[in-house]
């Protein structure tokens, strides 16, 4: 708190906040500010940004795109080269709390039409490559003798499989993606917003809409109803070749998760998230189901 406070009172117009109070964040941290009866959002930015492969200078142009199309919070300081940031606040409820709406028909094709206005902005020169990020991951893990369950060989394999399969990416699901698209990034105002754009990067549009699938709870995906609606609303239909892509991008996404929290692990990230939270045994915990389901 005292960290948060000295780099907040070092920012030009933001030396006598108010208040100052932590959200709640897992690998990030965030608080809310009050200035002059304005509300804002203020992150402190981490050390390790460079080697989770984010970029705060492309964070940066990815937010002014955002927020210029109404997709995302207004950019009100961005402090770099360190990347700390304040956004004003956006009044509305992240859909992590309200998880039963999210599956609601007409909300979930409301996140996926506001999902493809993400994937219509303009192309950047910056990539999110999901495969690279897994596969480093597990060989930070590795080298640093992290233990992982039995099995997770085949897990890898699986990987290389999927990406095989998939091919070359390019256009129409070649497009500037948000690849974070979880419950507690999603804004349910209206129209609905995005926060949290930090991964964002020229990427597969199937894994944005495969994170949709498991958003709310990355150990129990939507169901295959949820899948085809989410399809239908994007592609306008439920083509064969798109489940299997999705269906793929959805164990991707899944063991992402894993990934990043074998990241955080090895790098020694703070554990201020919920009571009881790691980081590794959040890790371990997805990838045994991932090994279970295979």
């Amino acid at each position: 708190m005292q960290r948060a406070c000295d780099v907040v009172s070092a920012i030009d117009g933001f030396e006598h906040p108010d208040r100052i109070e932590p959200l709640r964040g897992l690998s990030n941290r965030v608080f809310l500010l009050s200035v002059a009866g304005e509300e804002y959002v203020f992150r402190l930015a981490s050390a390790n940004a460079e080697r989770l492969g984010i970029s705060r200078e492309v964070e940066g142009e990815v937010l002014g795109l955002a927020h210029e199309a109404g997709l995302g919070p207004e950019i009100v300081r961005h402090v770099l080269p360190e990347g700390h940031l304040i956004t004003r606040r956006i009044p509305a409820e992240p859909f992590s709390e309200t998880p039963k709406r999210y599956r609601e028909p007409d909300v979930l094709r409301s996140i996926v039409r506001t999902v493809r206005r993400v994937h219509a902005l303009p192309a950047i020169d910056h990539s999110f490559d999901p495969f690279r990020r897994i596969r480093a991951s597990f060989e930070r893990a590795a080298s640093r003798d992290v233990p992982l369950p039995a099995g997770s060989g085949g897990i890898l394999r699986r990987l290389d499989e999927i990406e095989a399969a998939r091919g070359p990416l390019e256009p129409p699901y070649l497009a500037l993606c948000h690849n974070d698209l979880f419950a507690g990034n999603l804004l349910n105002a209206d129209p609905i917003r995005l926060i949290d754009w930090e991964f964002a990067g020229m990427g597969d549009v199937f894994f944005d809409l495969a994170t949709l699938v498991v958003s709310t709870d990355e150990s129990a995906p939507l169901g295959q109803v949820h899948r085809n609606l989410i399809l239908d609303e994007y592609f306008g239909t439920e083509a064969l070749e798109h489940r299997r892509r999705l269906d793929d991008m959805v164990f991707v996404v899944r063991l992402h998760v894993v990934a990043w929290g074998l990241t955080h692990h090895v790098l020694g990230t703070p554990e201020h998230g919920w009571e009881g939270f790691t980081f590794l045994g959040f890790a371990t915990e997805l990838l045994n189901q991932l090994v279970t389901e295979l």
